[in-house]
């Protein structure tokens, strides 16, 4: 079965932030999303974010699963060796999260740090992939808080791994089988802390990729938009090869 994918990005600043901390790659050549969210005040956070994401700019992905994973989990690396770098050099925080998705066929890969997350919608059912690197959602699994109370918790906002705040930084992954018909999202923060996931699923409904992440973004900005929010949808389509006869 050949596969195709139609992918569809945006990113906006949002409402309240003057400069735009988050950053996205899209390599539609070699099935490859990236989104970023960076973290350290305006100049820092834009910085790490685009720093990150410049590591899969020119990444060659070949071979066996293995050897593609291994390559990923090498620009995440490097990604956090120049951030960390940086930053202990100037004396300040900075980092930044990060998502990615990449299909070799219907394998997908998904890797994440921090809290920018993947989802899979399939046959009109949401799920959520990534898990969040945050000490609430680190609570959650430890059952000593509900999901209920973890949106309003004080400590929401705390991530439990960021690209750049350790010399190493712990990437979490999976691997799926795409199925025609699935649509995949990435998004920063921005999107999850303010658009319900039912009203996620329910955009993600619409006839298009395109239309989908418009109408996020604008729901986004219909709730206030706090934060930066960036949007990455890909829809996967089996390719029908259509024979002429001679």
């Amino acid at each position: 079965m050949k596969l195709r994918f139609r992918a569809a990005v945006r990113t906006h600043p949002g409402l309240v932030r003057s400069v735009n901390e988050d950053s996205v790659l899209a390599r539609d050549d070699i099935a490859l999303w990236v989104v970023a969210d960076g973290m350290g005040g305006h100049a820092n956070g834009q910085w790490a974010s685009q720093t990150l994401v410049a590591q899969f700019a020119g990444l060659a992905l070949q071979g066996a699963p293995e050897a593609r994973g291994a390559a990923l989990v090498a620009a995440l690396q490097a990604g956090n060796g120049a951030i960390y770098a940086a930053g202990k050099a100037a004396g300040q925080s900075m980092g930044t999260t990060a998502v990615l998705l990449h299909f070799d066929g219907p394998t997908l890969m998904c890797l994440w740090v921090g809290d920018s997350r993947a989802y899979r919608f399939r046959r009109g059912g949401l799920t959520q992939l990534s898990r969040d690197h945050s000490v609430v959602q680190e609570l959650v699994d430890r059952g000593s808080l509900s999901l209920d109370d973890a949106e309003s918790h004080p400590m929401a906002h705390v991530l439990s791994r960021a690209i750049g705040g350790e010399p190493e930084c712990r990437p979490e992954g999976i691997t799926d089988t795409a199925l025609p018909g699935d649509h995949y999202l990435l998004c920063s923060d921005g999107l999850t802390k303010v658009v319900a996931e039912e009203v996620i699923g329910r955009l993600l409904r619409l006839p298009s990729v395109n239309a989908a992440a418009d109408r996020m973004v604008a729901e986004t900005l219909e709730q206030g938009a706090p934060d930066n929010v960036t949007v990455v949808l890909v829809s996967v389509e089996e390719v029908t090869e259509v024979s002429t006869g001679q």
